[in-house]
């Protein structure tokens, strides 16, 4: 039989409940993770003809962008933060963060091949360009293909 010090009795039950709180608390931090819910929508959006309502919920308002004259819709996507829209003049990229519509121009000629949204980014594939629509800071790049 082993025989331990009273002084030493309490760091030996704590060895022994070790392995049991190794497997405890990772199974509960999964099962946690498991049970999280997706991020809120931040964005709603309502077309009415050649207007564009965006319902930004984090800062609850209502933003308006109205097409041009001649100004046609040929693609648009949206996912929880940002609406990229993409007509035969130009793409136009809402964020919630900075509650701003930002157009780019596109260039003579050039012919849209693919166009994405999700979470808080846009993508526009041209036949000219590769373009990304920045959901946080509102901003658009691009660069020559």
């Amino acid at each position: 039989m082993l025989t331990l010090s009273t002084s030493r009795r309490p760091a030996f039950a704590c060895l022994l409940l070790l392995p049991l709180l190794l497997a405890v608390v990772p199974a509960t931090a999964m099962a946690q993770g498991a049970r999280s819910e997706p991020p809120a929508r931040l964005l709603y959006v309502v077309r009415e003809g050649d207007t564009f309502i965006a319902s930004n919920v984090l800062f609850s308002r209502t933003d308006e962008f109205e097409l041009a004259a001649q100004e046609r819709v040929a693609e648009e996507r949206r996912d929880n933060a940002v609406l990229i829209v993409a007509t035969n003049r130009r793409l136009i990229g809402y964020s919630v963060y900075t509650a701003a519509w930002v157009t780019l121009p596109l260039k003579a000629g050039e012919r849209l091949e693919q166009l994405e949204a999700e979470d808080y980014s846009g993508f526009a594939l041209t036949s000219r360009r590769i373009m990304n629509f920045n959901g946080r800071t509102g901003e658009w790049s691009e660069s020559r293909r």
